[in-house]
């Protein structure tokens, strides 16, 4: 087992065997005797269907990765517009989704819904490995040379396949997400957890993005630090498009994307007798009443990073891409606890140790009960984040190095 640290002074790139084989070409790609590639090819990229934050993560990367090299992003249809609004860059988009990632309960993205979980994550794994030949295809006739998945295990398999490096982006692997999940509920599950644990064995190394499980023991792994697009701050331009003097407390709130129709929306709205403001994408479900001091911004022109670093707290579920952008722009964070994920266990003991962490009960979140949780986030100054911040940085010059055949020092 390989784990390298990169340190923020000193990019350092460890150059794993990209091909089993010496002196022979696959995918657009050759290769020396000693496993170099030699000639330029496609970086194909293949993000989860599961959230925002796994796009967020991707895309922080893929912007960094010179234009001259032909980028091919394969990603759930329902995902297509976002990725074009966030890239800056060309890119082919095709429609693949290979994983499930996890099912939240109607109305309620906090929790996982374990049996309906386990139920999609096999069907679709199953159909996906029927389809590994086609995968491993589609790498070769679009000369690709090497591959990045975020989260999703099934292309490694393919990469592998075709002969080329497939690198996973993660924090965590479905394999740990489900775990807990199958051993709890017994039969087949666990399983079906091993071979999707097998899967993930086959990446050619992991960028293990914090905060971070361990995910030891299934490749080698290079530290990354935080991938992350740090937000700009446009407090300014967001107060005056809303009207409002520096006495309003700015405040983004992230729900989730799939309604959140159990929340008590009336405290929201008292808040605004004392000046607190809420900024964010969603309006509050129907039925909710009136909330006046809640603001939905659009997001073709802002984005999650933009509003926490254009707010004073952040108030939203523990997710990858949330946290980490609210450590980036040293915005407290309110935060609920997340049933039956197990990536929160890791997010949450981040947050903790950079200070700007304010952890609300079940009860008090569900009810929106955030006042003194709100006073609370509205004192503490946090410092930076307990790690790196060029996470994506390190990880865009080690893809760009093997899509451009660049000598890596081992």
């Amino acid at each position: 087992m390989v784990a390298l640290g990169l340190s923020s002074a000193r990019r350092l790139v460890y150059a794993l065997p990209l091909h089993p084989g010496g002196g022979a070409s696959c995918a657009g790609a050759e290769f020396d005797r000693g496993g170099m590639m030699i000639r330029t090819g496609s970086l194909a990229a293949y993000v989860t269907s599961h959230g925002f934050g796994h796009l967020n993560r991707t895309v922080a990367v893929l912007n960094r990765i010179p234009d001259d090299i032909p980028l091919i992003i394969r990603s759930s249809p329902d995902l297509l517009d976002h990725w074009r609004e966030r890239l800056r860059r060309p890119a082919e988009f095709q429609a693949h989704v290979s994983d499930a990632g996890a099912v939240n309960p109607p109305g309620n993205s906090a929790d996982t819904d374990g049996p309906a979980t386990l139920e999609r994550a096999a069907r679709v794994h199953s159909a996906a490995m029927q389809r590994i030949d086609e995968y491993a295809d589609e790498l070769r006739d679009g000369r690709v040379s090497a591959v990045l998945c975020d989260a999703t295990p099934v292309p490694l398999v393919a990469a592998r396949r075709a002969g080329i490096p497939g690198f996973l982006l993660a924090n965590f692997t479905w394999a740990d997400i489900y775990h807990p999940l199958a051993k709890r509920m017994g039969g087949e599950r666990p399983s079906f957890v091993r071979e999707v644990r097998h899967a993930y064995r086959h990446a050619t190394a992991i960028f293990r993005c914090a905060p971070h499980l361990s995910m030891e023991r299934i490749a080698p792994i290079i530290d990354v630090g935080m991938v992350v697009t740090p937000g700009r701050n446009r407090g300014r331009e967001l107060r005056e498009d809303l009207g409002f003097s520096d006495r309003e407390r700015l405040v983004y709130l992230y729900l989730g994307r799939y309604g959140q129709d159990d929340y008590e929306w009336a405290r929201i709205a008292r808040l605004g007798d004392r000046g607190v403001h809420f900024v964010g994408f969603h309006d509050p479900p129907a039925g909710s009443g009136p909330v006046p001091n809640l603001h939905v911004v659009a997001a073709s022109e802002w984005n999650g990073a933009d509003l926490a670093a254009s707010c004073e707290v952040v108030v939203a579920k523990a997710g990858y891409g949330t946290v980490c952008e609210s450590m980036a722009a040293g915005s407290p964070m309110i935060y609920p606890p997340r049933t039956g994920f197990a990536e929160y266990r890791a997010l949450a003991r981040a947050l903790n140790a950079w200070g700007g962490g304010v952890p609300a009960s079940r009860r008090a979140f569900d009810r929106l009960r955030i006042e003194r949780l709100l006073d609370r986030a509205l004192s503490l100054a946090p410092g930076p984040p307990p790690f790196p911040m060029d996470g994506a940085d390190r990880v865009a010059a080690y893809l760009t190095d093997a899509c451009l055949g660049r000598s890596l020092p081992r």
